[in-house]
């Protein structure tokens, strides 16, 4: 089992100043259950919790709405590109990047069936398990006979992203109220894990209808605020209490849009849409002309890499040969409040959504990492 820090990202294109890279080593996401799992081995145990859109800056924007998280000792973490749950939960699971898992987006071409498939409903006949074969570092406590507690709603102890990423953990259900899933946090505290991982999904889901600045966000995030008081307050040493997140949250209200259906010269050559609205993969069979078209059009409101700037650059961390088909020809990250859609093939939903993440602007990049111990 990883004890010490992942390797590092290759070398390359550091991109526009606006862009914050990712990171797939020490300070990362992808670090948090390895650096849990090493607290662990030093007679401590320790419950974390992730919050799924909690990101630093956001959490530093509404801090009156949550004193006890912000009274915390807190680490900037940074996540993983894309900015998303799909890839985030496949690097805090597995401690590796998506060029290992191929966990690289909402959305991508399965190369088995070459259709688009997502990657939070699976859509696709691939069993998740082919999709993500590592092991995980669930599986991996699993095997030594000392199996962690994963909390979190009914309907994800058979999903796919737990089959794909945070398989071999033992489930507990805890519902969508507060007092509920806490109370199943300290029951699975109780039955004997030393590792306890809470999945809180509030805030992503509100953020993406009403938007992080909103006030729905604010009474989520004080919700949030008040359960982890109430968790930290229950337990006693030897037990910690970690808090992180997956990404952060960007409002594009107010922000440009493109879609492909309405530009003919991002259309042109493309055979595939897939990712999201901030994080796009383009499947071409040309792709610097593709790339070129893209650069054009959208100036300085993205970054457009072809695959192989995109691997050069790190974005992915490094890339197992087998991971690099399901990776987008082209790879767009868009700065600012832009998004691009795909209305044609994706339809209206994306382009109706308030909050989005995926890019690589410091709001959707940088995480907390805040820790309880007594």
């Amino acid at each position: 089992m990883p004890s010490g820090p992942l390797p590092a990202y290759p070398s390359g294109p550091e991109g526009p100043p606006w862009v914050t890279r990712p990171l797939y080593g020490s300070g990362s996401l992808a670090s948090v259950l390895v650096e849990a799992l090493a607290r662990r081995a030093d007679g401590r145990k320790l419950v974390v919790v992730l919050a799924d859109g909690l990101g630093l800056a956001n959490l530093s924007a509404r801090r009156g709405h949550a004193p006890f998280l912000w009274s915390a000792p807190r680490e900037r973490y940074v996540t993983g590109f894309p900015s998303t749950t799909v890839t985030a939960l496949g690097s805090f699971g597995t401690g590796l990047g998506p060029g290992a898992t191929a966990l690289a987006g909402y959305s991508l071409r399965d190369p088995a069936t070459g259709r688009r498939a997502s990657l939070i409903k699976w859509d696709t006949p691939t069993p998740p398990t082919s999709w993500q074969p590592h092991t995980t570092l669930f599986e991996r406590l699993a095997a030594e006979g000392q199996p962690a507690a994963f909390v979190g709603e009914a309907r994800f102890e058979t999903s796919a992203m737990t089959r794909s990423s945070l398989r071999g953990a033992r489930f507990y259900a805890g519902g969508t109220a507060p007092a509920t899933r806490i109370a199943a946090a300290l029951r699975a505290t109780k039955d004997g894990p030393g590792l306890v991982y809470v999945y809180w999904g509030e805030l992503d889901k509100v953020g993406h209808a009403r938007g992080w600045e909103s006030a729905d966000w604010a009474a989520a995030l004080e919700r949030l605020d008040g359960a982890v008081r109430t968790l930290v307050e229950s337990l006693a040493p030897p037990w910690e209490v970690w808090l992180t997140a997956d990404h952060g949250m960007i409002d594009v209200t107010s922000g440009p849009r493109w879609d492909v259906a309405d530009y003919p010269d991002l259309a042109q050559g493309v055979s595939l849409v897939a990712g999201e609205p901030r994080a796009v993969h383009l499947y071409t069979a040309t792709p610097d002309a593709v790339a070129a078209r893209w650069r054009a059009r959208l100036a300085d409101a993205a970054w457009v890499l072809t695959r192989r700037e995109a691997i050069a650059a790190g974005l992915f961390g490094p890339v197992d040969q087998r991971v690099v088909p399901y990776l987008g020809d082209v790879v767009v990250a868009l700065a600012g409040r832009g998004i691009v859609l795909d209305r044609a093939g994706q339809g209206a939903g994306p382009g109706e959504m308030v909050g989005h993440h995926g890019s690589l602007t410091e709001e959707e990049m940088g995480i907390p990492l805040l820790r309880w111990s007594r």
